[in-house]
């Protein structure tokens, strides 16, 4: 019957977990928030399964299929070897998303019952473990992030897990379970791993502290020790080297800018409440710990100070929030591995509050200061957006703590066992629960409906896409193109694994192609986010990157339906440029640098652009782009916008009187009243926000553009909107929609004309890919070329590609600002190209290290236990 009782709690926690689930998330949709969960942690580890399947590689290095061809650990963060991903290679019948889900609500349940057992292990009373574990399991980033950014927190069972694994290590002199935990943890979530540690180092000090309670600790005592607690950790990063040493060199080539930080701002304290306080993105628990926090510098004893004074500096000390972000800004998300710390640090101040520790005095006062501070810092909260009440509710919920502490101590007065301690804890719990459900109910846009998820993942996407590609022996790409929701849900979804796109949403990236995207070309930037790269709608860009395919439910401007799957699409475009084709028809970067806009877009779809001189261009490429007013707009003040909401209306485009008789390059006559084809209204305008801390947006025939909030952690600088808008024949009004906000939209530039047919001239020879021999890292094919020039790819430039002509390797060049190529003679050619990610080779040797001497350690520890008994 006792053994019966023992489980119990954990069948409880486990119904209430699946409970609170539903209820903060279940009740909107699916188990899974917008953008990142749909574009990034459901996606990602799918892709990394596809491409197993498909190669049978398990130590992948390329991802030909992402963002034009990028270094496969661009995107390890998001599950590459991950020990809850990999077991979904065994399920190929299992949708990925479907899959995520699951796991993630079975490791949320799994983090809170270890939670559970690791206090009940450290003698913590029943009825306060069961407390405080659903304080843990109703913190702000558990449900939050296990249904949202997975890789905040699915790495919580396997820290929990090492919490337990350091009290073996101080109890039995067992160092095994401490080691494979981080290792499983590093490989789960390796950004947040570091945390992580660190957390573990403060619960080793004070374990440290707390076995060596009356023993002398001298300082050389305290180092040697101190280097055999750390040995473990160092081991499991050792172990996990062949995953980070190429991720470590792959975030050094490109990754999102940091925040201009001053170096007082790295020592001063800085504490918000905010850290503490339900967000999904800090600790997420209640202003109770903000007391405890402020209780604890009061403990008399050694290893409660160390853990308590650890906590607090690390919190409130920007540096750390520094580093653990990586040196890019200072942000709580790093905070969340102390969430399981913290939660011990109450249960070590009820305890203490049960056995009578404190003085009423020593008690009340934390909760006053608690109190004067929430009122102090309810700016903070008008300032991010949270909300300009939210403050009233803590304020509230801090004043109701400070209640229930007094009425706590009158009652222990008269019970002298105390069990009213449940007091202090209880409120907590009830105040998570209301609140943060309060918070959800608020945004329920947060989460994908039903009907967002059947759309993006229905299975008659993957049959367009495959239908497409099943009968096209060419390289060129192919894109899925919707809704500005399903684009962003689509912005990494690869179909099957011929399937190329050009989109890409990654927190490490290849430089050059964000470059050549977001400087150089200017395409649209729909997404406040600035790492959001969306496929596009500028023909240019999709003739340019081979976009030869979009699947669609509508019409798609400059593309030809050409088969329907249910409702969904395939349109073909035979005038997009192949992948990798041969030329000698090019331009010096130098000359294309001059060229202003729209030229600077076009003049890719007549010649390819290389560094070297050349004598080969003609350099007239000022094609009849005919400048045009936008009807109402003047173009040197603009639009002055100020909408309350967004506003829709409709221009009309009226050509110049000044007519152009040029022909230009394009073979494309401009004389007024000439019906002509694949018409393209370029717009560039610069955007004035009167309110830098809000977005601006501007959507012309529905393709967005965005001006995210200044104080945007992933600012995307996009001052000036440029758009390329595909126009159908006799079009003459466009759809203009202006988003809310006060701005002003200046120094309006636009250009008519319409985009060439296919260039032979450009496009002289094609490669012929070896369907066979292309996959993971390699690609290769057989080229006719018909003059000596250059081989030219839409592949982003990398210089760890090396490219074999007839075997032999031939220097690589930079074409086209930021893509692949090399100089190539005419004639019959086998072309191999061949990117090895940097970092791997290094990485599996001292993985091996790692690996060997852990079994050393097992097999010493192995043997101090026998000559011990």
């Amino acid at each position: 019957m006792d053994k019966v009782k023992r489980y119990i709690p954990y069948l409880l926690l486990t119904g209430l977990t699946l409970f609170f689930c539903r209820m903060f998330v279940g009740r909107y949709g699916i188990f899974g928030a917008k953008v990142d969960w749909l574009s990034q942690h459901s996606v990602l580890p799918d892709y990394f399964r596809q491409q197993f399947y498909a190669t049978g590689k398990l130590f992948p290095e390329f991802a030909a299929n992402l963002g034009g061809g990028q270094n496969i650990y661009h995107f390890a963060y998001y599950g590459l070897y991950s020990p809850l991903i990999l077991p979904s290679y065994l399920l190929p019948f299992v949708k990925m998303s479907d899959y995520i889900m699951a796991v993630s609500i079975t490791g949320l349940t799994a983090s809170v019952l270890l939670f559970y057992y690791w206090l009940k292990s450290r003698k913590t009373d029943a009825g306060t473990a069961f407390i405080l574990s659903l304080m843990f399991l109703l913190a702000g980033p558990m449900i939050g992030q296990y249904s949202g950014q997975i890789m905040f927190v699915d790495y919580m069972p396997f820290l929990c897990l090492a919490l337990i694994g350091v009290d073996r290590y101080f109890e039995q002199e067992k160092s095994g379970l401490f080691t494979i935990s981080v290792f499983l943890m590093i490989m789960t979530s390796f950004y947040f791993s570091i945390g992580g540690m660190l957390a573990l180092v403060l619960y080793g000090l004070h374990r440290y502290f707390e076995q060596r309670e009356e023993c002398r600790v001298t300082v050389s005592t305290f180092l040697i020790d101190g280097l055999c607690f750390v040995r473990p950790m160092l081991l499991a990063v050792l172990m996990g080297s062949f995953f980070l040493v190429p991720t470590a060199l792959a975030l050094t080539g490109g990754r999102s800018k940091g925040q201009n930080i001053s170096l007082a701002s790295f020592i001063i304290p800085q504490i918000t409440v905010e850290r503490f306080a339900y967000s999904i993105y800090g600790i997420g628990l209640t202003t109770l710990v903000i007391t405890v926090l402020l209780t604890g510098l009061l403990y008399r004893k050694v290893y409660e100070k160390v853990l308590t004074y650890g906590c607090v500096i690390v919190l409130a000390i920007p540096v750390f929030a520094y580093l653990l972000n990586g040196g890019l800004y200072i942000r709580d998300k790093v905070f969340i591995p102390f969430l399981p710390l913290l939660c011990y640090l109450i249960s070590i101040y009820l305890e203490k509050c049960r056995k009578r520790e404190l003085s009423f005095i020593a008690g009340i006062v934390p909760y006053i200061i608690t109190t004067i501070f929430v009122y102090i810092a309810r700016n903070q909260f008008v300032s991010k957006g949270i909300g300009k009440s939210i403050w009233k509710v803590l304020l509230a919920e801090s004043i109701l703590f400070l209640i229930c502490y007094v009425l706590y101590c009158v009652m222990k007065r008269y019970h002298k066992e105390a069990k009213e301690i449940l007091m202090l804890a209880l409120p907590s719990v009830i105040c998570l629960a209301v609140t943060m459900n309060t918070f959800y109910q608020m945004n329920p846009d947060r989460y994908v409906s039903r009907k967002l998820y059947r759309d993006v993942v229905g299975e008659q996407n993957r049959q367009a896409v495959k239908e497409a590609l099943k009968d096209d022996d060419g390289y060129y790409r192919t894109e899925q193109m919707g809704s500005d929701d399903e684009n962003a849900a689509d912005l990494n979804r690869i179909w099957d694994v011929d399937q190329n796109i050009t989109s890409i949403y990654s927190s490490a990236y290849n430089p050059d192609y964000q470059t050549f995207r977001q400087k150089i070309f200017r395409l649209e930037e729909p997404f406040r986010n600035g790492m959001m790269q969306s496929v596009s709608k500028n023909p240019v860009f999709q003739r340019m990157m081979g976009v030869r395919y979009i699947v669609s439910d509508s019409d798609v401007p400059g593309y030809t339906l050409v088969k329907k799957c249910g409702t969904t699409g395939i349109y073909q475009n035979k005038d997009a440029a192949p992948v990798m084709y041969a030329t000698d028809r090019v331009m010096t970067e130098e000359e294309y640098k001059k060229l202003a806009f729209p030229y600077n877009q076009t003049a890719f779809l007549e010649y390819a652009v290389v560094g070297e001189h050349t004598e080969s261009s003609d350099q007239n490429i000022m094609t009849a782009y005919k400048p045009v007013s936008m009807k109402k707009a003047d173009t040197q003040d603009g639009w002055r916008i100020h909408a309350k909401k967004m506003k829709k209306t409709t221009f009309s485009i009226q050509q110049l009187q000044q007519k152009t008789t040029q022909q230009g390059q394009c073979g494309m006559e401009t004389a007024q009243g000439k019906k002509q084809k694949n018409r393209v209204l370029f717009l560039k305008l610069r955007v004035d926000n009167a309110h830098p801390n809000k977005d601006v947006a501007v959507w012309i025939n529905g393709i967005r553009n965005k001006l995210s909030a200044k104080d945007h952690v992933y600012y995307n600088e996009n001052k000036i909107f440029i758009y390329a808008v595909p126009l159908k024949d006799g079009e003459d009004n466009i759809s203009v929609t202006f988003g809310k906000g006060k701005y002003r939209l200046r120094h309006v530039q636009a250009y008519l004309g319409s985009l060439p047919e296919r260039s032979e001239l450009l496009y002289q020879s094609e490669i012929q890919v070896d369907k066979k021999q292309t996959e993971d890292n390699v690609i290769q094919g057989t080229i006719r070329v018909k003059k000596d020039g250059w081989f030219i790819t839409s592949i982003p430039y990398d210089k760890h590609f090396k490219i074999y002509i007839d075997g032999k390797e031939t220097e690589i060049q930079k074409v086209n600002t930021a893509f692949l190529g090399c100089k190539i003679e005419s004639g019959n050619h086998e072309v191999k190209i061949i990117y090895h990610a940097p970092g791997t080779t290094t990485g599996k040797v001292l993985s091996l290290i790692g690996i060997a001497g852990f079994v050393l350690v097992l097999v010493r520890e192995k043997r101090k236990q026998k000559n011990t008994r």
